[in-house]
């Protein structure tokens, strides 16, 4: 009997044995798939000073690299902490992941590259967003509807979700150096309709008078300004920008941060926007709440009675049709 029973331990370790070593070397080969080493070799290449040609056949080298097609669901969990010159963020409901890089020409020019890796029930998709090539003026931007093939290009550098009445928002905080003159930075949205189809925009930005679907910054390119998320406050905070003079308003290579900061703050189903705002970093104490003044009446609106209450009720009338506005959009999705 104890020979029998030696025997059977015998070949149950050893076919454990053979089935972990198995597993080891399948688990090897899959990590193969993924070469950290040259994806940072790539991608730090691409930042170098190099003719256009020369860059742009890197890129495609490191999209072809990115394009993981023998495993999707190894390159959603795979932690690339080896690859430091590309910009790989995660939501952080693991609803997707975002490989986003720049290049730079010589010529003082540049473009981004964008791939969206997403998961979708219990299968995974890679989705390379293709630039908007379309010339819009500021004003329709702003609440421009754009998808997967007119992408307002960017490098991203923060997801942040929010959730609506029935919809998930992804709030992307973004920088684009746009031209030799100026810079620009975006608070974009991106979220997915019922069949997982990637949609960028949404009117959920609302200050006192309208709505619009995302929120462009642009300012000169010697210049800088902050944008940040202040998670423990749900707000985002940003400097306020203006020009040195009001004959300058509109010519945004002279914009730069003035003193004052402004943010949005999360209200359930929109970012409000505020004015004059503390931004946590500058205050350690915390002092940073703050109320919305519905509207800052001149002498004259205040002395005429019946112009400031005019004033309010055509503020009244714009919140309610921002509101219709958004109900309208909630329900299509």
């Amino acid at each position: 009997m104890r020979i029998l029973i030696a025997i059977a331990l015998f070949f149950g370790i050893h076919f454990s044995f053979i089935a972990q070593t198995e597993a080891k070397l399948n688990h090897t080969k899959e990590q193969v798939n993924i070469d950290q080493n040259r994806i940072e070799y790539l991608a730090s290449s691409v930042l170098q000073e190099l003719p256009r040609k020369e860059k742009d056949s890197l890129s495609q080298l490191l999209l072809q690299e990115l394009s993981f097609e023998t495993n999707l669901k190894q390159a959603f969990q795979f932690s690339f902490d080896q690859v430091k010159s590309i910009s790989i963020l995660t939501s952080p409901d693991s609803a997707f992941r975002i490989f986003n890089w720049e290049i730079s020409y010589l010529d003082g020019t540049n473009r981004y590259e964008c791939l969206l890796l997403k998961k979708i029930g219990n299968s995974y998709e890679l989705e390379r967003l293709q630039p908007n090539d379309s010339i819009f003026e500021r004003e329709v931007l702003i609440n421009k509807q754009l998808n997967s093939q007119n992408w307002l290009s960017a490098l991203y550098y923060k997801i942040i979700p929010v959730e609506s009445r029935f919809q998930t928002f992804y709030t992307l905080l973004a920088w684009n150096g746009n031209d030799l003159l100026t810079n620009k930075k975006y608070i974009e949205v991106l979220w997915f309709d019922k069949l997982g189809k990637t949609n960028f925009g949404a009117p959920i930005f609302r200050d006192n008078r309208s709505l619009q679907s995302r929120v462009i910054f642009e300012f000169g390119g010697q210049n800088s300004m902050n944008l940040n998320y202040e998670e423990e406050s749900a707000r985002i905070s940003f400097s306020h920008l203006a020009p040195p003079s009001s004959t300058l308003e509109g010519i945004y290579e002279y914009y730069g941060a003035d003193v004052t900061f402004d943010a949005y703050a999360w209200r359930g189903n929109y970012w409000q926007f505020i004015s004059e705002v503390i931004p946590a970093w500058a205050d350690p104490k915390g002092r940073t709440a703050t109320t919305v003044t519905k509207k800052t009446f001149k002498k004259e609106d205040v002395a005429n009675k019946n112009a400031a209450i005019k004033i309010l009720e055509e503020s009244e009338k714009k919140l309610k049709e921002a509101d219709d506005q958004l109900r309208e959009f909630e329900k299509g999705q």
